[in-house]
């Protein structure tokens, strides 16, 4: 709103509130430059950028993927070993990329057949559990 001036001491008014007022403005610009400034830093971009990854939401889709490329990491060396050739370099990506999107749409289903067999492992040494390191079998009296 601008305020018609009539006399000398109402500009001299006007003139002290637009100081104050673009003193104010360039203190707020001066804070937010020096936010911005801060979180443009490299190690802040990077920091922020791995806090909105792993963050509780993406967690389960960051391991899934990585559980993926993993396993298409390990399903090309085991397939194709190392290769030398433009051919077959070409061929183990593809495999690497294949298995690992793969894994990681299924991802769920491998975690728990996963789960069943660590349980039938871990089931099965409960089982031998009656014996003891030093004497074998336990020994039962015979009367």
């Amino acid at each position: 709103m601008k305020k018609k001036v009539t006399n000398a001491e109402e500009l001299a008014e006007a003139i002290a509130e637009l100081e104050l007022k673009a003193a104010v403005q360039k203190k707020q610009i001066q804070e937010i430059f020096a936010d911005l400034s801060e979180n443009m830093k490299p190690v802040n971009l990077i920091r922020n950028s791995a806090k909105a990854v792993f963050s509780d939401i993406h967690t389960e889709d960051v391991l899934n993927a990585l559980i993926g490329v993993g396993t298409g990491i390990l399903s090309r060396r085991l397939i194709l070993g190392r290769t030398r050739g433009l051919i077959g370099k070409t061929l183990g990506r593809a495999v690497q990329w294949g298995m690992a999107a793969l894994v990681s749409k299924n991802a769920e289903k491998i975690k728990e057949k996963a789960g069943e067999w660590i349980d039938m492992i871990f089931k099965k040494h409960k089982t031998d559990s009656d014996r003891t390191p030093a004497t074998g079998p336990k020994q039962v009296p015979v009367s």
